[in-house]
């Protein structure tokens, strides 16, 4: 990578040296680049390339997070905010779900609204390629908008090939809602401060409430310096009823929680994820130290492990320390952006910097803002993923730097350096281009690494669905028994959004006597037990002493 890199610099700079001085939109490049076409393109090759990551046609979710995301989807999908709870709820507990006094996930609804459609077409990865796509095509509009077309698309390849998009981008988790609401809510910003009409204001709203029913920690981070820039235009103008307006928007968005309250937790004061973290997390708040209530419910063994697992960041997580969590942290999500380039990339991010405009540098400090404001909350600092709507930000300043790097290069003699230069030179077209295609071939390779990784981190769950593929009985139950052994991150017990027309329950192994009570409610169904340690499935009767 790193050799691929300087050969991107040398070409771009031989280029625009050839190309001459011609400046101006008028070459078929630059029209090309500032079509519409052109987003659609980029937008239709983040969907392929991110879906090639992925390695399946309809891939599994696989971590707890992902499977409770999906599972609401599917809920919502019915028409419904939560399912009743299910008959004899310990044999159903799934980590991040609900089993009573309702069944649903705990997380904030607006990522799980927003899966609906995939989960009505029976795809539920379409949403989370089409929320990706889109934000590969915001990058791009804004970058574009910014600087020029082919800083737009080189900053579009800086991202969608960064180690963590092809990762973390075709999977089933909310930073995809939560980006888009992102850069969506900074085009209208713009949009707002350039022409003043409302419908902008109002759409900024909505895309700042949506981001807080998704991630509201997300959401207040972005909220925040957002607020600051409207209400100081909100004074100036006195443009108070617009800004009235867009409260209201933002408030009705927010109205959408107190109803999934009460129609899962049964009381719009307490959310489901207060109630879940209340019953079986008690540790896992914003804080500093180890929150050592423990849990008002009996907690699965593999529950156990993963509060184990996840409790341990919280006991050395200490304001004390906060200096050094936040440069380990910025260290993590550096790696899961530029680790192709081993390092070279991050030496254009800080060239970056001196191009920045008031919007650009707006951008990049929300981003470290949310970094900043993480810093409340114990996490695993390579877990970069709640950092994921800062990357299209890093990837712009990246290419902007780039750009910069190479218009220093033939510069004549004596001239005095400057920050700036014409964004919409032909010759940067051209130039910046050719090291947009360069920089894809590290890409590929990346691509190929993370495409297998995502083959392997199923596997745990395929071997075990080909187990129940082997299961023919109309209907089925399956207890599972886990290994000492089993990996905390993910389960085989699973909840469905139609549990009464499923095929086979997958419930956990609660020992033959209470094995026998559910069987009791669903005398029609066929018993086998899976044992993880084994690796196989039995056909299964509970011996219950008399």
């Amino acid at each position: 990578m790193i050799t691929l890199t300087f050969v991107a610099i040398v070409l771009a700079a031989l280029l625009a040296h050839v190309a001459g001085g011609a400046t101006g939109d008028s070459g078929a490049l630059a029209r090309t680049l500032a079509s519409r076409a052109s987003v659609a393109g980029v937008f239709a090759l983040t969907f392929v390339v991110l879906w090639m990551s992925w390695a399946a046609w309809n891939p599994i979710p696989v971590v707890h997070d992902e499977m409770a995301y999906v599972l609401q989807a599917q809920i919502f999908a019915r028409g419904m905010w939560a399912l009743p709870s299910p008959p004899l709820p310990d044999f159903w507990a799934q980590p991040h779900v609900l089993v009573e006094p309702a069944l649903a996930a705990k997380y904030f609804p607006g990522h799980a609204l927003l899966l609906t459609p995939g989960a009505l077409l029976g795809w539920p990865a379409l949403m989370p390629l089409v929320l990706q796509s889109t934000i590969g095509a915001l990058l791009y509009v804004l970058a574009r908008r910014m600087a020029s077309g082919a800083v737009a698309l080189l900053a579009w390849i800086i991202w969608l090939t960064s180690p963590m998009v092809l990762y973390f981008g075709p999977t089933y988790f909310s930073e995809s809602t939560t980006t888009v609401c992102w850069l969506a809510g900074w085009y209208a910003l713009l949009e707002w401060r350039d022409r003043r009409e409302l419908g902008w204001l109002l759409a900024l709203a909505l895309f700042t409430g949506w981001d807080a029913i998704t991630r509201p920690l997300t959401g207040l981070a972005y909220a925040i310096p957002v607020g600051i820039v409207v209400l100081r235009d909100v004074i100036v103008l006195r443009r108070w009823r617009d800004l009235g307006l867009a409260c209201a928007v933002g408030i009705l968005v927010l109205g959408i929680l107190p109803l999934w309250s009460a129609r899962t937790t049964h009381d719009w004061r307490v959310t489901p994820l207060t109630l879940y973290t209340r019953m079986y997390m008690p540790y896992d708040v914003p804080g500093f130290g180890l929150d050592t209530t423990p849990p008002s419910h009996a907690v699965t063994p593999d529950l156990y492990e993963l509060n184990r697992t996840y409790s341990y960041m919280h006991i050395n997580h200490h304001v004390s320390a906060l200096r050094s969590t936040f440069l380990t942290r910025a260290h993590d999500l550096s790696i899961s952006i530029w680790a192709v380039s081993r390092g070279v990339l991050v030496v254009f991010a800080v060239l970056g910097l001196l191009t920045l405009s008031g919007a650009t540098a707006f951008a990049v400090l929300s981003g470290v803002w949310l970094l900043v404001a993480y810093l409340v909350y114990g996490t695993p600092p390579a877990w970069t993923l709640y950092y994921y709507e800062t990357v299209p930000a890093f990837a712009y300043l990246t290419a902007a730097g780039f750009a910069w790097a190479v218009s220093m290069i033939g510069r004549p003699r004596g001239a005095v350096p400057t920050p700036t230069f014409h964004w919409r030179s032909q010759r940067w077209s051209l130039a910046l281009t050719v090291a947009a295609v360069v920089l894809v071939l590290p890409g590929l390779t990346a691509l190929r690494t993370i495409r297998g990784q995502h083959v392997g981190d199923r596997k745990f769950l395929t071997r075990f669905d080909k187990l129940l593929s082997s299961i023919h009985d109309p209907k089925a139950v399956v207890f599972v028994r886990y290994a000492t052994t089993h990996n905390p991150h993910v389960t085989f017990v699973r909840n469905v959004a139609n549990p009464a027309a499923e095929h086979i329950w997958v419930v956990y192994d609660r020992g033959d006597a209470q094995n026998a009570r559910l069987l009791a409610l669903a005398p029609a169904r066929k018993a086998y037990l899976f044992d993880e340690r084994h690796g196989q499935t039995y056909s299964y009767v509970p011996v219950v002493a008399k």
